[in-house]
């Protein structure tokens, strides 16, 4: 027995077990307390479970047992008993299967002001102490037995998982497929580990007294996948039987029948208990978001907090299947495919209207959700991210058979290594990361160290740099000026440095990191070859060598393109000079790769020259380039989201162990109140001015809480528009 059950078992018990954990508590503390007596009974206790004696006859110690939810409350009741009945108690040991750690601190400090010390044992205290000695462990595993057991052998955990699928075949097939990946070493085929997978989720119930058939087998995973090629998925799961034999399962041959061995049920057992594990712990972590966002709404009922947290769960649930079904689709029609925030607005949207409520609760649900989902995809727990990162993954793995029975087949096709020529949208949030606090997540920076992980070689064209530097030259004019005499949106890195709580006169000397007065581009160039791998190389050259029609095109629709966001903005910095030159350099990255693959000899997906930019224009243009000019030209750009999904799938995951690959970003472009607006540098000053001659520190962490409270408004800060 692993520690993984026995945490399952003390948070899945319910209130009719008590008897069952005072036994365990009992036991727990017996080799600390020899003298223990136990007095619980379902009619009352007087205030206590259980009394340790002293040798002189004075009850100078109690201890409660107790499985209530609101512990907050019930030592609180249990004190003031105390007090009523026993004033001679001065220790009060307070033993629950509850998680409270610092959050009983409050309490602690209460309890010591009545006269009574405090000792909270919650299910830490369990699980750090199973194996110290064998009667704990003894303990341990009969509760498991008892209260585990029931729960894993059920189908009451699959039924309740993967919201998005409806059969509780193609749920368990998901769970399992997590299961699986997260086990399977990177350089595995992923038709071996799917179809391994698959074959473990169809004999979850197995043993050597209930068998099931090849047949049955073969039925049971045709019933969730839609792929009309049954002889290939036949032959992939028969291939998935042979090499499970021995290891995993045993096989009655005489009548051709399956069964999961005793030590594979038990591996699963833990496992599953593991899994659900991490998902109480993510379901703790929206929690906690939710109440930050709606820490305003005192009238909300808990019906409706509960309702929400359910709406969450199954819109994030609906994005990460429905992402993993786009990247799919892309890689078997060979295209690449841009995820934007559309996906994530019609979960939304699409949940309020499968499952509508008669009130008004839910007017503002939709920006609560997305802030809280942008939260959660963002979030300093690892344990969280790589939760997120696992069933983003198995979505993606299903997804692939129901488009493929051989999964390995089709993702070979994706680019493994070559050169990617990265935009502005990907260098200036890799250089606002600078900025960030040391425990804060650092993604762009992360996904690029990644890139480079995997032997993919990262370029910026010259065009690149001087985009930087104006952005740069911009945010430091912004710096100077009095909040309200700005005009248009906060530059983004400027944003980002005065979000982090910086003082704004400090700007100009902070961005002397990147680059100095005397030569910025070669300073620039610096930086970014040496802290990230990225090198400068030009493409002008070969954008030269395209035929004039697609020249002639590409040119006119990115003219188009800019007229038009500079028409819609509200900047100064727009001018028509400087529109020029940003559709000269895009006008360059689009061409010059397109004219590099003339050189090359492969598939749409294995080119190894692209263009990696999130600038919506772009992808924008990609489709009306298609529909205009009759060229057999493929598309130069990749998307961030699809570029780490092949670093997970494609022949570059063997270059990743598990670990790394699970903290790769679920999704990037997450922030909804991008429109930086002038109210940030007003907020940032008033608070900066109150809390003068305070420590730096003090400062900063206030500026960070007050920017993450305006980013939580709802309205027109949670509405989303292009940052470029």
């Amino acid at each position: 027995m692993n520690q993984s059950l026995f945490i399952f078992a003390l948070e899945n018990m319910r209130s009719s077990d008590w008897e069952h954990f005072e036994e365990l508590s009992s036991r727990f503390l017996a080799s600390d307390f020899p003298e223990l007596r136990t007095m619980a009974n379902p009619s009352g206790d007087g205030g206590r479970d259980s009394e340790l004696f002293s040798s002189e006859g004075n009850r100078s110690v109690v201890i409660q047992y107790s499985v209530a939810i609101d512990w907050n409350k019930k030592i609180d009741r249990t004190l003031n008993r105390i007090k009523e009945t026993n004033q001679s108690v001065r220790v009060l040991i307070y033993v629950t299967n509850k998680k409270i750690g610092a959050g009983g601190d409050k309490i602690k400090s209460k309890c010591m002001s009545e006269g009574v010390s405090l000792d909270i044992r919650d299910i830490s205290w369990f699980s750090e102490r199973m194996n110290l000695d064998d009667n704990k462990y003894y303990a341990a595993n009969e509760f498991c037995n008892i209260v585990a057991l029931p729960l894993l052998e059920g189908q009451k955990i699959i039924e309740t998982s993967r919201p998005s699928l409806t059969t509780i075949e193609s749920k368990a097939a998901l769970v399992y497929l997590a299961m699986q990946w997260e086990d399977e070493q990177t350089d595995k085929g992923l038709s071996k580990v799917t179809y391994e997978a698959l074959v473990l989720a169809a004999l979850r119930s197995t043993n050597s007294d209930n068998r099931l058939s090849r047949s049955d087998i073969h039925r049971t995973i045709f019933s969730y996948l839609t792929s009309t090629k049954e002889k290939e998925i036949e032959a992939q799961v028969d291939g998935a039987l042979r090499r499970l034999t021995r290891r995993k399962i045993r096989h009655w041959q005489a009548d051709d029948e399956f069964c999961l061995t005793h030590e594979e049920v038990v591996r699963l057992r833990e496992r599953l208990a593991e899994t659900k594990n991490q998902e109480k712990e993510f379901l703790e972590e929206v929690e906690q978001l939710l109440k930050r966002e709606m820490k305003d709404k005192s009238t909300v009922s808990e019906s409706v907090f509960e309702s929400f947290i359910d709406r969450i769960l199954r819109i994030l649930d609906d994005f990460l299947l429905k992402t993993g079904e786009a990247f799919a689709v892309s890689v078997a029609s060979g295209e690449v495919c841009f995820i934007d925030r559309n996906i994530l607005y019609n979960a939304v949207y699409s949940d309020i209207s499968k499952y509508p409520e008669p009130t008004d609760s839910l007017e503002t649900f939709p920006d609560i959700a997305l802030n809280v989902i942008a939260r959660i995809t963002t979030s300093k727990n690892t344990y969280v991210i790589s939760h997120l990162r696992k069933i983003s993954d198995s979505y993606t793995l299903f997804s692939f058979l129901r488009e493929t029975p051989d999964v390995q087949r089709a993702t070979k096709k994706i680019f493994g290594h070559g050169k990617i020529w990265l935009d502005t949208t990907i260098i200036l949030p890799v250089l606002a990361e600078y900025f960030c606090g040391e425990d804060d997540p650092r993604r762009y920076t992360s996904a690029v160290s990644s890139l480079i992980s995997a032997g993919v070689e990262l370029r910026i064209t010259t065009g690149v740099i001087q985009e930087v530097l104006h952005h740069i030259l911009i945010s430091i004019k912004c710096s100077t000026y009095i909040p309200r005499e700005w005009k248009g949106r906060i530059p983004f890195l400027y944003y980002h440095y005065i979000q982090a709580g910086y003082n704004p006169s400090s700007f100009g000397a902070a961005v002397e990191n990147f680059r100095g007065n005397e030569r910025p581009e070669e300073d620039i160039c610096e930086y970014l070859q040496s802290q990230h791998g990225i090198i400068i190389e030009s493409l002008d050259d070969a954008s030269r060598e395209v035929d004039d029609d697609l020249r002639h095109a590409v040119e006119r629709l990115w003219r188009e393109a800019h007229d038009v966001r500079r028409s819609s903005s509200d900047e100064s910095s727009g001018s028509g000079e400087t529109t020029e030159i940003l559709i000269r350099h895009d006008v360059e990255s689009y061409l010059g790769i397109i004219a590099l693959r003339k050189k090359e000899n492969a598939s749409e997906l294995g080119y190894k020259n692209w263009w990696l930019t999130t600038d919506s224009l772009a992808w924008k243009i990609k489709t009306i380039l298609k529909k205009e000019v009759a060229t057999e030209t493929s598309s130069p750009l990749m998307s961030l989201d699809f570029l780490l999904n092949s670093l997970s799938f494609g022949p570059a995951r063997s270059k990743f162990d598990r670990t790394h690959e699970q903290l790769l970003p679920v999704l990037l472009d997450v922030d909804f109140s991008v429109h930086y607006p002038v109210e940030l540098l007003e907020l940032a000053d008033r608070i900066r001015k109150e809390n003068e001659g305070s420590p730096d520190r003090l400062i900063k962490r206030k500026i960070r809480d007050a920017c993450d409270q305006m980013k939580g408004k709802y309205g027109e800060l949670t509405r989303s528009v292009d940052q470029t």
